[in-house]
């Protein structure tokens, strides 16, 4: 899957580096939890073993790529940082489209039968000694899994941008790398009412569960449908939130309303929600584009949608998401892109380690990054455990000792030393 990061735009003048190896760094920066770019000299680029998971080396580091025509680029935070900086919003919803293609190709089952989820949530950049403050808004499409939303596709857009034009072109987007009626069940909230809009989704073959305003004619009518005799009431249990006490919940199915939303062209099966506090009563009204949906279903459902605001507050909690540092607009979006990517990638591989027959044998430990060291020979480069090391030295030890100076300076200079 990483390989697709060998497709990433690059608008640089200089181009001495691949994007590869930009993309793949920036991927495992989240997974140390390293606040910014400056962190991932200190630490991913200290380890050989680390090192050689992400396909680099530390010469490569102080004297460039040297394969490269114009060789002597160092491979440091700052190289990396020039990598995104001309980079704009749809380089990387287009990159993340291919991802998404081969994630398809990987487990479609898995995609295809699944409930999806769309919100936006803001990202704001501090002001720095040469940048000014920031913000945009990320647009995340993700599939609902056992109680979270792994997102997997997403775009970068101005906070001014309407949440419905917005999702419009994800799901469009979406479409297109997957094919019409792939995202089988949609859950959004009501900044994406849109009748027009869920009556072509349905012809596609997508199903969408939604709020509805409080101002709209439909939610006035399931109120004064819930009036008749007979309306039977179903108790539910009541909402998860801190707020004390708690109401009581009931809700009413109402199937058959699109006639009362005049530009919802499909059947609609509905849900009124009545949540009963000691001084006051609520109303909630939800739809789902299918009929003969119950009630408790819908807001089942909807509930479900929810799962990706856990998602966003993870991010923000445990992976640091908003807490980014003062950068250019195009650094910034490939922050948030490859934390987005790694925590979906992550949720695979462990999903995929979960799955995997188990045996008796252990397997062998990887070298730890402390066990290990680099040796280099020109361009050339081994990691060798400390025994491997001194058997060498001791075989030819004459060799060493007419370089002990040389030597001896390298060893400080890795040690910080002069």
């Amino acid at each position: 899957m990483l390989q697709v990061f060998e497709g990433f735009t690059d608008r640089r003048a200089r181009r001495s580096i691949p994007m590869f190896f930009f993309c793949n760094t920036l991927i495992h920066r989240p997974l140390f939890h390293l606040a910014g770019v400056a962190g991932i000299e200190r630490t991913l680029f200290r380890s050989p073993y680390i090192l050689r998971q992400l396909g680099f080396n530390a010469q490569q580091m102080e004297e460039g790529f040297y394969e490269c025509a114009d060789r002597g680029v160092p491979f440091r935070a700052h190289a990396l940082r020039e990598g995104f900086a001309r980079s704009r919003a749809e380089d990387y919803l287009e990159n993340q489209q291919q991802m998404l293609r081969t994630l398809w190709a990987y487990c479609p089952g898995q995609l295809r039968g699944g409930v999806w989820a769309m919100d936006s949530v803001h990202v704001r950049v501090p002001r720095g000694s040469h940048s000014a403050a920031q913000e945009f808004k990320v647009c995340v499409l993700g599939i609902w899994q056992k109680e979270q939303v792994w997102p997997l596709l997403w775009m970068f857009v101005g906070t001014d941008e309407a949440e419905l034009t917005v999702g419009r072109k994800l799901i469009a987007t979406a479409e297109a790398v997957l094919g019409e009626g792939t995202i089988r069940h949609l859950l959004v909230d009501r900044g994406y009412l849109d009748g027009e809009w869920l009556t072509t989704l349905r012809h596609h073959g997508t199903r969408v569960t939604i709020g509805v305003r409080g101002d709209m004619l439909i939610l006035e009518e399931m109120r004064n449908l819930s009036q008749l005799p007979g309306m039977s009431w179903c108790q539910v249990e009541p909402p998860k939130f801190h707020q004390e006490p708690k109401p009581r919940r009931e809700v009413l199915s109402l199937p058959a309303l699109e006639a009362e939303w005049a530009t919802c062209q499909v059947p609609l099966s509905s849900c009124l929600v009545r949540d009963t506090y000691p001084d006051k009563v609520e109303y909630y009204g939800l739809v789902t584009t299918e009929p003969q949906i119950a009630a408790e279903d819908i807001l089942y459902n909807y509930g479900q949608r929810w799962a990706l605001e856990e998602t966003f507050m993870a991010l923000t909690r445990y992976w640091h998401f908003d807490e980014l540092p003062a950068c250019r607009v195009g650094v910034a979006y490939a922050l948030v892109h490859f934390t987005l990517l790694a925590y979906t990638l992550l949720a695979f591989y462990l999903q995929d380690s979960e799955a995997a027959p188990q045996t008796s044998a252990q397997p062998a430990l990887p070298p730890l990054p402390e066990r290990e060291l680099a040796v280099y020979a020109g361009p050339h480069f081994a990691l060798l455990l400390p025994s491997e090391l001194i058997a060498i030295i001791l075989e030819h030890s004459a060799a060493w000792q007419a370089n002990r100076p040389q030597l001896l300076m390298a060893l400080r200079i890795t040690e910080g030393k002069t």
